[in-house]
């Protein structure tokens, strides 16, 4: 066979192998046809993507959105409603989760404009069995004639042996005093938390509370006229009042703290007027305190009548008239852990107060008190925050970066890192809103080149204006001004390290 023969065999076996491959590959496209129709038939009758999450799994989910817990905020409170609503509408595996589950329906919120129906809070209370109810009616300034909220009240108090928490704000007097008129008589069994503004006057019922709920825990009452009948339950352990005050009428002498449960509190916040408190020197004990705010008039007089030997923190105000005071209680409190002055706008004795707080490793202030505190004055041959030897974390609120409000903090830390004392971290902490001046990259980074070798410096929340552009020099984060644009939040945490 010559090289021609060769050639024509070949393209014979060729052309036969394309023929061959051309049919295999017609069957292999029938087969992946084929192949897709049973794929998407599959595919078909399985169930929703949405739903494949197993039931468990979707309600402990639902859990984070549904059921009330202490960081929900108001607004969120009133939204809940709405919001199984739109949940329950995404896919009836969703819908059926959410209405078989009574922890979703434990929180009832009552508001005057959008109050719902009554047969629908009848409904909500079946749908949530026997579980805790949570009960929120806010926003309710005034009594309507054409629509009353004593309805809703008769079904609510209908459950009252389940209710668990009870949270009334924004509401009128009248909305008010028909509220607490619908709980008299009434029994709380499983109550554990009160939130409730009184408006000044609506004391009376409350004279009832130790045997109405016996497992009360939290009580926190805004404006309230407090008066001898006042009581509240044994098992108390948080405790919030703030006091109003009765135009025209004398204030009456109380002896402090009248019916409180002084054995099992932990927590204790009083704020507002207390002249006419009266009670000796060291005469209320207060063994499981561990919490204690004032913001009174008489600050002087509940501090030097309580003795609690566990207190750790303590926050104050100073009152409106004094322009600086101390408790004058000794040493009684040198075994405080933090102590923070919670005014922006007063000054204060602190020499004296870092003597009666000799102990506190936490101090936190406004920058208006940073001199206070840390420059030497009069006869002293130190700063008065010279006395707290366990110092250990200074926090300044409403910080807007000025450095020079912070030049005698500099100065103080400076001169303990001389001395070989021991280094302390300081923590700058600017509140939500915008301050009054804003700071800019410039300012921050002035202020860290101060305290770099000094302190550790930690900055919580930073606004600044105009726009920085972060960059790293010399592996330290460095703040560097562009061209002013609009103002920017960062509400996350930078961290100086020093």
């Amino acid at each position: 066979m010559d090289e021609l023969d060769e050639a024509r065999a070949e393209l014979a076996r060729l052309e036969g192998a394309e023929v061959t491959i051309f049919k295999q590959l017609v069957q292999i496209r029938v087969a992946i046809k084929k192949q897709k129709s049973r794929i998407e038939e599959f595919i078909k009758k399985r169930p929703p993507v949405i739903n494949c999450l197993p039931v468990e799994l979707l309600a402990r989910i639902f859990r984070f959105l549904l059921v009330h817990d202490n960081s929900f905020t108001s607004a969120e409170l009133l939204g809940l409603a709405n919001l199984r609503k739109e949940l329950s509408m995404v896919s009836q595996l969703w819908r059926n989760v959410i209405l078989d589950t009574p922890e979703f329906w434990s929180d009832i919120v009552l508001t005057h404009g959008q109050p719902p129906d009554i047969a629908f809070v009848e409904i909500q209370l079946r749908r949530s069995r026997k579980v805790p109810l949570n009960i929120t009616i806010a926003e309710w300034s005034k009594a309507d004639e054409d629509d009353p909220i004593q309805p809703w009240l008769n079904v609510l108090t209908s459950s009252a042996d389940r209710w668990q928490r009870l949270h009334v704000f924004k509401v009128g007097r009248e909305i008010l005093s028909d509220i607490l008129h619908a709980l008299e008589g009434l029994e709380f069994p499983s109550l554990k938390e009160i939130h409730m503004d009184m408006h000044g006057e609506f004391t009376y019922p409350l004279r009832l509370l130790p045997s109405q709920a016996p497992a009360l825990r939290h009580l926190k009452l805004p404006d309230l006229t407090l008066t001898p009948t006042f009581s509240t339950a044994a098992t108390l352990t948080t405790l919030e009042m703030t006091f109003g005050r009765r135009l025209g009428l004398p204030t009456p002498t109380i002896p402090f703290p009248a019916h409180i449960p002084t054995q099992s509190l932990t927590v204790l916040s009083l704020t507002g007027y207390t002249s006419g408190w009266a009670s000796p020197p060291d005469s209320v004990h207060l063994p499981l305190l561990h919490v204690l705010t004032l913001a009174v008039r008489e600050p002087r007089v509940i501090m030097q009548a309580i003795v609690a030997p566990k207190l750790a923190h303590f926050g104050f105000s100073t009152p409106v008239r004094w322009s600086s005071f101390s408790f004058g209680t000794g040493s009684k409190f040198n075994h405080v852990q933090t102590f923070n002055c919670i005014d922006p706008n007063k000054r204060i004795d602190g020499d004296t107060l870092c003597q009666e707080f000799r102990g506190v490793r936490h101090i936190g202030v406004y920058p208006k008190t940073i001199d206070v505190l840390f420059t030497p004055g009069g006869q002293l041959s130190g700063a008065p925050a010279d006395h707290c030897t366990s110092l250990e974390h200074i926090t300044i609120f409403g910080v807007d970066f000025r450095s020079k409000k912070f030049d005698p903090l500099v100065r103080w830390l400076t001169k303990r890192r001389e001395l070989g004392r021991p280094r302390i971290s300081v923590r700058l902490s600017s509140p939500p809103d915008p301050p009054e001046e804003q700071g800019d990259g410039t300012t921050l980074l002035d202020l860290y080149d101060k305290m770099r070798t000094c302190n550790t410096l930690k900055v919580d929340y930073v606004e600044l204006c105009p726009t920085v552009i972060r960059s790293t020099r010399e592996s330290v984060f460095q703040l560097s001004r562009s061209s002013p644009t609009t103002c920017f939040r960062s509400p996350s945490k930078g961290v100086f390290n020093a």
